[in-house]
């Protein structure tokens, strides 16, 4: 689909749901593949596998604040709209990642070094929970219904792009750079290209107007007064199958693209620029695979796109992680692009927009914020877990395993799923509306689907 048939309110609520994704997962992917350097600078490295795995336990804060801070901000955003929620969230994200790349080395202050991360990692938590779920919100609200699932594909390729960013960046840095450099100042670069990502990013929103389906509500003062109650009281049943159809994907999106380069640095003494290159392809072509999937699923509808996805991860999983220990850097790419790149993008496409699509608008942000909070509290521990478990295990298979239990939890939730696709889904409630984008109608968010609890 050509810009030129997308309206400017809908160019302006992708630009900006995208830009804070972006942003979140650029830290994300630098923080995951500089991990090494990290551990070395910022902790005491006189045991490297100590020092490694306080690091990925700072990264795998946000199994605390995410949740928090998703709870928080949607509360917000379903009561005074996404737009200003949106704004504050990403000048936190961007503040607490820049400030990462100012922290002083252990060798300077100490404890002091760790502890400042820990402070930045949490705010960056805690900002990241409202992140997801209110651009994913804002762009379903703001896209005409048949062109629905393509639009907020965007928002998980998004992510990809940020961590293909972070991918790239650090695969130049360890190649350019000498290891002396690379550890002294720069990793730092990384992080501080947040604070001009930030400032570009708000411009975007504070310039966006809010959706029309919340200004709907507000004028007919429907707005829920308390959102997260109203939520776990009359739609506890969809926040279990956000969490369950999510836990899949977000943990094999941690494993495969941003645990995998550890993985196979740490474990494999694959060379670190072989590792990154590799992983960069993954991530391009999971990007790709959103896009199509995303727009594939307006016209089949998202479960044969999900469950197609849910079982090529499984069939794949298992024999990458056999064979990559015994490849070249070539067959792991492959590999990495399978996996990581068709499989979970084939899932992915329609994964965010399903959710959306399981909430009224008065309750979305909140729905969508509390299901993606509880998959992630088992996603972000990820690249710890299998840290701690190869080390104690001394298996190499351990994160297959991981990613296979997962997957399988997903493909079973979404027996209990109904098809959302508004040209697939029965019962949907369809309004006209002025839409400048194509003038067909749009699907009334504000009623979701027609299901018991």
């Amino acid at each position: 689909m050509s810009a030129a048939t997308i309206g400017r309110p809908q160019r302006r609520a992708l630009a900006a749901g995208a830009v804070g994704n972006f942003v979140e997962w650029f830290d994300y992917g630098v923080y995951g593949f500089l991990a090494v350097v990290i551990s070395e600078v910022l902790f005491d490295d006189a045991d490297p596998t100590a020092a490694l795995l306080a690091t990925f336990g700072v990264f795998a804060l946000p199994v605390i604040t995410r949740p928090i801070g998703g709870v928080v901000f949607a509360r917000f955003g379903d009561r005074i709209g996404r737009k200003r929620v949106l704004a504050v969230v990403l000048l936190l994200m961007s503040v607490s990642t820049g400030c990462i790349g100012l922290i002083p080395s252990y060798a300077t202050i100490g404890v002091l070094a760790p502890l400042l991360l820990i402070i930045a990692r949490i705010v960056q938590g805690f900002s990241a929970g409202g992140e997801y779920a209110g651009g994913a919100a804002l762009i379903a609200e703001s896209a005409p219904a048949r062109r629905r699932g393509f639009l907020v594909s965007f928002m998980p390729a998004s992510t990809g792009l940020g961590l293909l960013a972070g991918s790239l960046l650090a695969f130049l840095l360890t190649s350019i750079l000498t290891d002396a450099q690379l550890h002294s100042w720069g990793w730092r670069v990384a992080f501080l290209l947040a604070f001009p990502l930030g400032v570009i990013g708000l411009y975007i929103r504070l310039r966006l107007e809010e959706t029309v389906a919340f200004q709907s509500i507000v004028a007919n003062d429907d707005v829920s007064r308390s959102p997260l109650r109203e939520t776990v009281s009359s739609y506890g049943g969809r926040v279990l199958k956000v969490a369950g159809i999510a836990l899949g994907q977000t943990v094999c999106y941690y494993v495969v693209l941003v645990y995998t380069p550890t993985f196979l640095r740490t474990e494999l003494d694959v060379p670190s620029d072989h590792a990154l290159l590799a992983n960069c392809l993954a991530i391009a072509a999971y990007c790709v695979t959103i896009l199509i999937a995303g727009q594939l699923s307006d016209r089949v509808g998202r479960k044969p796109l999900l469950i197609g996805g849910a079982v090529a991860m499984l069939v794949s999983i298992f024999p990458a992680y056999l064979i990559i220990p015994n490849s070249g850097v070539v067959l792991t790419a492959f590999l990495q692009v399978l996996v990581g790149g068709i499989a979970l993008g084939c899932y992915t496409g329609p994964l965010v927009c399903c959710w959306a699509e399981l909430f009224p608008t008065r309750v979305r942000y909140s729905g969508v914020a509390a299901g993606f909070g509880l998959a992630v509290i088992v996603s972000v521990s990820s690249p710890f877990i299998l840290t701690w478990l190869i080390n104690s295990v001394g298996s190499d298979l351990m994160p297959a395993w991981y990613v296979g239990i997962c997957v399988a939890i997903s493909l079973l939730t979404l027996i209990g799923v109904p098809e959302t696709a508004p040209t697939r889904a029965s019962g949907e409630q369809l309004i006209e509306a002025p839409d400048q984008a194509a003038g067909d109608p749009v699907l009334d968010l504000g009623s979701g689907y027609r299901e018991g609890r």
